[in-house]
């Protein structure tokens, strides 16, 4: 049954906020941008800052140290990271290959999570599994199995678009989607990998197509971002022996392996064209021939391998709708070719996913593909639209099951591959996953069960109230929530983003769209109703918004202005004045737990250096307070639950330390990731009952600190080698931790109880302290909330008395068990006044101030 995704309030009136509306959302007449390119330049953009792109070196060096850490800083006992899915919902795929000696072991890239594999051709509600290869492989954007021995197998890495300064987007960045490492090689099916061209120490580098000889295995063909290389030692030994960069598809002729295509370019790259050689590789010709003469994005070729002389080449513009597509043919090898088809399938995907496919059997009979798939039976003179990538379900899929009509498959197609056998099925690598067509490209369906591969941003949220309920946005996959099933419900559209969930009541949570676009919704995510501060340009692409624990009805968000509501969202304010914090996006929100008063936020360094930023008077002025912290994107904060003088703040990029704390509200800052591996830093989290604890995620994984910093241990088990962490939430209700990445879903493991050993140090003594916090709302009238921690399980009692001393009401006198706890005080029948509460636990006794105003 397909559920609503979203209800449009009628408080939209302004025709620009509409149009922005139906772009997000999905509108299929509303003109389409590349979100994808703003999102690669975002994920760039923090890694590269202060650089215009990310160093050679950094992620798998870090890998390594991490790796030989390992024995002296293990993590204390406790049971691995668990996966909780979407097991029904699949993320950006980049390559596809099947095993030749069965059929249905077919291979899946992953743009972010790795290298998978199903042993029933992706049937099933459990039909992958991640292969671990030792290596901090993260993006595989070519897979090749050797033909006559599919024990032997290659995997190209790195997902680049843009050559280093060539890329554009909102950021001006390479346009990128992860870290490279070459090619790696298994010779056992996948059970063990080594490097075979070694690009380690070459991040910012990626290999789209590894192709083998057919007639020698030896043989084997790379189109990687520095151009065309060949080896001549299966794999052993390298020599670049094509120069043109951004090298992104070739083809190999099948009886004359000697006669290679080459496609270059992307992006306005150099010397973007089709380049053949006919000696394998001592020379080259660039073919022209009919083809367009310029053109900004890449090229996909296909060459017929019953008809070799025939060649498709799929060419695309640009990043915008209307930019063009060029369906191209030649008959002759690529001496002369034709332009049969301007029909613009890739639209603003040019640049990143597009594609045409022949049937083996004859080739006038073509599947091509863009942002949706197309069939043609007369060699692309005519194009008939076969899917609509809006048509998805909302609401919960079954895992492994239909996600939408026979006419979805999801957007942004990125490779094909037809079985050989029955050329009629067809495997489909898009920005959902992976799908599959059994009748030649006419129906198809998502094959994605099991298939962890969603990529979280950040604000992924937990239930205050249910432990068995989150929510979160995922690149061009939506928002989804969780409610305890490994089949997520998948609400509102476009790229999701932002979430914040009501502690009081789950049912009230928050979600979000690109660039600010916010949905409330009453009934747990039925329904939803725009909710967004006024539109502003410049807004980040995925930009925050935080809500109040203590006072629910009160959330900030971010553009260039920090806004702030009172009524759950109903109306927005500007804080500061109407005045910009420093002219940069926001980047991050925090607010403190007991004040609502007190917020900190963090901007991206669009138009100058990034900020941070903290306010005690609910925005009506801000302080600066990054002055000593590092030149890098402040990627996260975290606030003390019991102290919000004291937040740590997380940092991106390389070549710096990425944690820093402070305890006078950035006053004077420490610097508490020294030890840390220097990766980009997303996400940091305070254990709220023993705020010792630091939880810290970034690109290779997830650290503990039992020690308020001064010492880390590895807390990565059960995580695939290398994830990319974007957020950290705690879910209180039972003690875990959930970890939401760019490219594997999401994961949970049990938080560490104080008093565990790390890595032979001495333990950390039981949290046996008492916390009282101040009373929300003070000045109240009747009622207030008295919120108080216990360090271990023991008599509490709690009283409240006036300024003479007399008590005038006990609100608690009993046993409580350790951790957080809350108490309703009802005042009527009180004068007005100042009146003090009280906590007593053991021996331990605090008071603090509140005022009744009636």
């Amino acid at each position: 049954m397909k559920r609503v995704g979203f209800i449009v309030s009628s408080a939209l009136a302004a025709v620009a906020v509409v149009a922005l509306v139906l772009l997000l959302h999905g509108g299929h007449d509303a003109p389409r941008i590349s979100g994808a390119l703003q999102a690669l330049d975002t994920w760039a953009a923090a890694r590269a800052y202060p650089g215009r792109t990310i160093p050679a070196l950094g992620h798998y060096q870090a890998f390594r140290a991490a790796r030989a850490a390992r024995p002296r800083s293990a993590a204390p006992m406790v049971p691995p990271w668990t996966p909780i899915g979407p097991h029904n919902i699949g993320g950006r795929t980049l390559a596809l290959a099947l095993d030749p000696d069965d059929r249905n072991r077919l291979y899946a890239g992953s743009a972010v999570g790795g290298l998978w594999v199903s042993e029933s051709a992706g049937v099933g509600a459990d039909a992958w599994d991640l292969v671990p290869t030792g290596y901090p492989v993260l993006a595989v954007s070519s897979i090749a199995i050797e033909p006559g021995d599919a024990s032997v197998i290659y995997v190209g890495t790195g997902e680049v678009y843009a050559y280093q300064d060539s890329g554009g987007g909102i950021s001006v960045r390479t346009t990128r989607g992860s870290y490279g490492i070459g090619i790696l090689k298994s010779t056992d099916r996948g059970a063990s990998w080594s490097p075979s061209l070694d690009w380690t120490r070459s991040q910012e580098r990626g290999v789209w197509a590894v192709e083998i000889d057919p007639l020698d295995p030896d043989v084997v063909w790379a189109a990687t971002t520095e151009g065309c290389y060949k080896s001549l030692d299966a794999g052993a030994s390298w020599t670049r022996v094509h120069d043109v960069i951004m090298a992104m598809d070739l083809e190999i002729h099948p009886l004359d392996p000697d006669i290679v295509l080459l496609a270059c370019g992307n992006l306005g790259s150099a010397g973007h064209g089709i380049y053949r050689t006919t000696d394998g590789g001592a020379s080259w010709t660039h073919l022209t021939d009919g083809l367009p003469p310029s053109f900004g994005g890449k090229i996909w070729l296909d060459l017929v391998e019953s008809a070799p002389q025939t060649i498709y080449a799929s060419i695309g513009n640009g990043t915008a709708h209307g930019d063009g597509t060029w369906l191209c043919r030649s008959d002759d090898g690529g001496d002369h070719w034709q332009v049969v088809n301007t029909e613009d399938y890739a639209t603003y995907q040019g640049w990143f996913a597009h594609l045409v496919l022949a049937d083996p059997r004859n080739p006038e009979r073509l599947v091509v593909g863009g942002v949706d798939l197309w069939t043609s039976d007369d060699g692309g003179a005519t194009l008939t639209q076969r899917s609509y990538w809006w048509n998805w379900e909302f609401g919960r899929t079954p895992a492994g099951g239909p996600e939408g009509p026979e006419d979805y498959s999801h957007a942004d197609h990125h490779f094909a591959l037809r079985d050989p056998v029955d050329p009629e099925r067809i495997f489909f690598a898009n920005d959902g996953g992976v799908f599959r067509s059994t009748d030649g490209g006419m129906t198809f369906a998502g094959i994605n069960g099991g298939y962890q591969t969603t990529q979280f941003y950040p604000g992924f949220s937990c239930a205050a109230d249910d432990s068995a309920f989150a929510i979160g946005g995922m690149q061009d996959n939506a928002t989804a929530i969780y409610d305890g099933s490994l089949e997520w419900i998948r609400v509102l559209g476009a790229d999701g983003a932002w979430t914040a969930i009501d502690p009081t009541d789950h049912e009230n949570l928050y979600g979000s769209v690109q660039f600010l676009g916010i949905y409330a919704s009453t009934d747990a995510g039925e329904s939803w109703a725009w909710t967004a501060p006024p539109w502003r340009p410049n807004t980040g692409f995925i930009a925050p918004f935080a809500i109040s624990f203590d006072e629910p009805s009160i959330l900030y968000a971010g553009s260039d202005l920090i806004y702030r509501t009172t009524s759950g969202g109903s109306d927005w304010i500007a804080t500061n004045g109407g005045m910009a914090l420093d002219g940069n996006p926001a980047l991050s929100l925090a607010v403190a737990r007991h004040d609502a008063d007190v917020v900190y936020a963090t901007t991206a360094p669009v138009y100058g250096a990034p900020g941070v930023f903290v306010t005690t008077n609910g925005g009506e002025s801000w302080t600066d307070i990054g002055a000593d912290l590092p030149d890098r994107y402040p990627m996260d904060v975290a606030i003390d639950p019991l102290d919000d003088a004291r937040a740590y703040v997380a940092f991106s990029g390389f070549g710096s330390s990425h944690l820093f704390k402070t305890e006078d509200r950035g006053g004077t800052w420490s610097d508490l990731g020294a030890i840390l591996p220097d990766v980009p830093t997303s996400a940091v989290v305070v254990d709220p009952l023993a705020t010792d604890q630091l939880y810290v995620g970034n690109d290779l994984g997830v650290y503990l600190s039992l020690d308020g910093g001064a010492s880390w241990a590895e807390f990565s088990e059960g995580l695939p080698d290398a994830v990319i962490v974007l957020d950290l939430t705690l879910s209180e209700l039972n003690r875990t931790l959930r970890v939401a990445t760019h490219g594997n879903g999401v994961f949970e493991r049990r938080l560490v109880a104080p008093g565990t050993e790390v890595g032979g140090g001495a333990p950390v003594p039981e949290a046996r302290v008492a916390r009282l916090a101040q009373n929300r709302p003070n000045p109240f009238n009747p009622l207030t909330t008295i919120r108080y921690w216990i360090g271990a399980p023991e008599a509490v009692r709690i009283e409240v008395y006036d300024l003479s001393g007399r008590r005038v009401r006990t609100l608690v006198d009993e046993a409580r068990a350790a951790g957080e706890h809350s108490v309703r005080f009802d005042a009527s029948g009180l004068a007005s006044g100042t009146y003090i509460y009280r906590l007593r636990a053991g021996e331990r006794e605090i008071e603090r101030r509140m005022l009744l105003l009636k």
